[in-house]
């Protein structure tokens, strides 16, 4: 399990073909996992959410920023 510790790590992570991420609860329990792409050309980001399938295009649509600032998004 590795947390990443930045946005600029994400984008690196996730711009060579995507990754798989989860976002932890405070017990350590999964709370969400999601599969995030990153375009560097484009600067588009693609967040597929595994527990309803949904997608978007919008870092903002999701908790991801957040689990980052709070040390709970991990690969």
């Amino acid at each position: 399990m590795q947390r990443i510790g930045s946005l600029s790590e994400l984008k690196k992570l996730a711009s060579n073909g995507g990754i798989e991420v989860a976002i932890l609860l405070a017990g350590g329990a999964i709370r969400s996992a999601k599969f995030v792409d990153y375009n560097p050309a484009t600067k588009k980001w693609r967040i597929e959410n595994y527990i309803d399938g949904s997608t978007t295009t919008r870092l903002s649509d999701t908790n991801i920023k957040e689990a980052i600032r709070k040390k709970a998004l991990i690969i």
